[in-house]
């Protein structure tokens, strides 16, 4: 199967135009949150560098996600991956009013954090739905998903980022069932055509990354073809028993040109439809320049392939289409994942000498002098 060539020219609403005017209105309704008031209510999330709350906003009445990282954890990595939070930082506040990017309502710290306070996505994320979906989410299921991700990371090539970091546990659960692309850290402003930076999860390198030519936007369009074919089969399509192991059959793959479907753990063509196999294989091209998305029509490729005919591709963006499924509400507005910040390793505070990077934190943004829970 090959990726199919579309016509050049656009087929549906010009989404530059859209895009613009939802943007405003999300930055025009977007809420001014009281640092002081934010009340943490319970932990929600934990991943490799921090931990997240469910926090209630008591001056607005507002249910956030306040995402903490501990200064001393940061300060024992290297010079570069310290610095990520500000760089996540910058990529929020720039590309972040979009309806597929979690919204990022200020940035605070205190002596021994930095926080992000955050949109509430109350329903978890793509690793915990397939909990659910041992052999896949459903097609249609998987393809408005997939449309929601296309339109995030059009949005952040357009304004100069590469992601750079995609994978389930990155795209969480809207209330109303859609998703939205969060955790920026190893985004990367692209002031030149590529980045040479190694980072984010092997199973999702891409070739030109593995021979050493580095990436471009193009990367996060492989990355889409990857989490893709997880959405539909619950597993990634590179698969080893050690880091070096993934990254050969990575390499294997873009030696040998065409694969085939069987190869990717789809047992049959009929599995998914042909226009979505297709639509996957052209993700997943070796070449960066034959892979949808990254070639001369940009995203037009995506736009207008056959899998999305059906797909009304501004009612999608406006968050008017009706999605293919809808989280059931929690009580209190997010998913119980029986998380304990007391004893997660994550979460426990790191000595940390605030004179050693006296600079470093200072423009994150202002200091909350309410205590937060885990604080000296």
């Amino acid at each position: 199967m090959q990726a199919v060539t579309v016509a050049e020219e656009r087929r549906g609403p010009d989404l530059d135009e859209v895009t613009e005017e939802v943007v405003k209105a999300l930055t025009k309704a977007r809420v001014d949150i009281d640092i002081e008031s934010l009340k943490p209510l319970r932990a929600i999330g934990a991943g490799g560098q921090g931990g997240v709350w469910l926090a209630l906003d008591q001056s607005s009445g507002c249910r956030l996600a306040v995402k903490q990282i501990r200064k001393g954890r940061l300060a024992l990595l290297p010079q570069v991956s310290m610095e990520r939070a500000l760089t996540e930082r910058e990529c929020l506040l720039e590309v972040g009013d979009h309806p597929f990017i979690t919204t990022c309502f200020g940035c605070f710290q205190n002596a021994s954090s930095l926080f992000f306070a955050l949109e509430l996505a109350p329903a978890g994320d793509l690793f915990g739905a397939l909990d659910h979906h041992p052999d896949g989410l459903p097609e249609p299921r998987a393809r408005f998903y997939c449309a929601c991700i296309a339109l995030a990371l059009r949005h952040v090539h357009a304004h100069g980022w590469v992601y750079r970091d995609i994978k389930l546990e990155n795209v969480l659960i809207r209330a109303d069932g859609y998703v939205q692309l969060c955790d920026f850290g190893l985004a990367k402003k692209a002031t030149e055509d590529r980045t040479y930076t190694t980072c984010g999860t092997d199973e999702y390198a891409p070739p030109e990354a593995l021979s050493g030519e580095g990436r471009s936007s193009a990367a996060d369009w492989w990355a889409l073809g990857v989490l893709l074919h997880e959405m539909l089969t619950s597993r990634p399509p590179f698969e080893g028993g050690s880091a070096e192991s993934v990254l050969l059959a990575i390499i294997e793959y873009a030696g040998g040109g065409k694969i085939a479907a069987n190869q990717l753990h789809m047992q049959t063509a009929a599995q998914v439809s042909l226009d979505c196999a297709n639509f996957l294989m052209g993700l997943l091209q070796a070449k960066e320049a034959d892979r949808i998305g990254a070639g001369p029509t940009g995203f037009l490729q995506i736009q207008n392939h056959p899998w999305f005919e059906d797909l009304d591709w501004e009612a999608t963006l406006r968050r008017q289409a009706a999605a293919p499924w809808v989280p059931p509400r929690e009580a209190d507005g997010a998913v119980d994942m029986g998380l304990d910040f007391e004893v997660e390793d994550v979460m426990l505070d790191r000595p940390y000498e605030p004179h050693l990077f006296p600079d470093t934190f200072k423009a994150f943004g202002p200091t909350r002098v309410t205590p937060w829970p885990g604080d000296k």
